[in-house]
C-alpha cells in the first residue's frame, strides 16, 4: 500500500465516523509500537490502524496525514524505531487524552 492509498482509508474512515460539523481536526492519527497500550494511555476506541514497514515509513504516513488535516500532537513523527503502527481515533472532549 502507499502512502497516499493509505491516507485515503483513513479518509474512507473519517467519512463513515464523523459526525455533523466535524472535521479531520476533531480526528487524532499517531504512531505507536503498541496499540493496546496507546489504546488505553489515550482512554479512546482505535477506528483504524496500519502496520508501516519501517519507522521512517510510519513517519512519513504521520507527516501525510497530518497535511491532510488530522490531528497529529505537537510532535509529528515522534516514536521509536519500532513503532510503525499508525492508528486513528474520535477525540472525545472530556474522555480522550490527545497530550503526548
Amino acid at each position: 500500500m502507499t502512502i497516499q492509498q493509505a491516507v485515503e482509508e483513513f479518509n474512507k474512515v473519517f467519512q463513515k465516523n464523523k459526525g455533523f460539523l466535524e472535521g479531520k481536526d476533531d480526528f487524532y492519527c499517531g504512531i505507536t509500537n503498541d496499540i493496546e497500550r496507546r489504546e488505553q494511555e489515550h482512554n479512546a476506541e482505535i477506528l483504524y490502524c496500519v502496520k508501516a514497514n519501517s519507522f521512517a515509513k510510519a513517519k512519513e504516513l504521520e507527516q501525510a496525514l497530518h497535511d491532510e488535516g488530522y490531528d497529529t500532537g505537537a510532535q509529528v513523527g515522534n516514536g521509536q524505531e519500532d513503532s510503525i503502527y499508525v492508528y486513528m481515533y474520535k477525540k472525545i472532549p472530556g474522555v480522550t487524552q490527545e497530550n503526548d
